[in-house]
């Protein structure tokens, strides 16, 4: 429809406060106009329509039921208009979302962001999990997604390498020596949703009938809580590297092989069209951009 579609702003402006108040008088009254202006301004907008807005009823000028449902939209519209006026004032002191897996949060985006904030204390920012591929709602200005092939959307940032190693916990291993790939494989696995990962890797260790003769597995809704259930001592876990790196540096972890699957996988950032008209936004995407340069190296584009 054309921007030209509109009636005078002022005539609509009459017709909301009469909506309110109920006369053509306390129209008048309110607007600091004279009962003549406020008049004609009703009768322009009727002219424009084609349409009749407002009756007599005795000496009382009232609303027709068109007049009534187009005072109400309008009623509405400016409504939003002076919500939106409102906020303009505080629109850069609103929260910077920002949404990960919860694999992402522990060991990298919770410091990162902590960085960030004690940097820049004028900066507010909500964290939110995401679960598997589904998406955020309402989408957030930040997210970070998972990318198996390596292939990332177009605009996005790779910043996270996403390649998986079998670790466990030094009390696991004391129960439970591991001398080579044969003896992983019969050991307590745990195994996330993504079934894919202990069979990629049996295949890349040359045991392509998978474990002989396992002890048992340990099935777990998510990566975060294979983590998890990796440093409790529960079995061994395909867990993404890079991750994982400060409990393999303190050696609450300990890689069982330089064998690793996934080499081509990657976390990458992307900027929501909300959020890129945003300069705490941006700021705060290229401070977590730079951040993972500086623990992960930089990952090709």
């Amino acid at each position: 429809m054309a921007r030209d579609r509109l009636p005078p702003l002022r005539a609509l402006r009459m017709l909301e406060s009469f909506l309110h108040s109920g006369s053509v008088t306390a129209t008048a009254r309110e607007l600091n106009v004279s009962h003549s202006a406020v008049s004609h301004q009703l009768k322009q907008i009727e002219d424009w329509a084609g349409i009749r807005l407002v009756r007599r009823d005795g000496r009382q000028a009232v609303l027709t039921e068109a007049g009534e449902s187009l005072s109400r939209v309008i009623n509405e519209s400016f409504g939003a208009i002076r919500h939106e006026l409102d906020r303009l004032t505080m629109r850069e002191d609103l929260p910077v979302s920002v949404a990960a897996l919860r694999i992402v949060f522990p060991n990298w985006l919770l410091l990162a962001v902590n960085d960030f904030m004690a940097a820049h204390p004028g900066h507010s920012v909500y964290l939110q999990e995401q679960i598997s591929d589904q998406p955020v709602s309402p989408e957030p200005d930040i997210a970070i997604g998972f990318s198996l092939s390596g292939e990332i959307p177009q605009g996005t940032s790779r910043i996270i390498p996403g390649r998986a190693v079998p670790v466990c916990s030094p009390a696991f291993l004391a129960r439970h020596p591991i001398e080579s790939h044969a003896d992983i494989a019969s050991s307590t696995l745990l195994q996330d949703e993504d079934k894919r990962m202990w069979r990629t890797w049996f295949e890349m260790a040359g045991l392509d009938g998978g474990p002989a003769g396992p002890r048992g597995r340990c099935y777990l809704s998510g990566s975060a809580l294979a983590v998890e259930a990796a440093l409790a001592g529960l079995g061994i876990a395909l867990c993404r590297e890079a991750l994982i790196r400060p409990h393999l540096e303190s050696g609450s972890l300990v890689a069982l092989s330089r064998l690793g699957i996934d080499d081509q996988a990657c976390y990458y950032l992307i900027v929501s069209q909300r959020g890129e008209s945003r300069s705490s936004t941006a700021r705060l995407a290229q401070w977590l951009k730079d951040g993972a340069v500086r623990s992960f190296g930089r990952l090709s584009a």
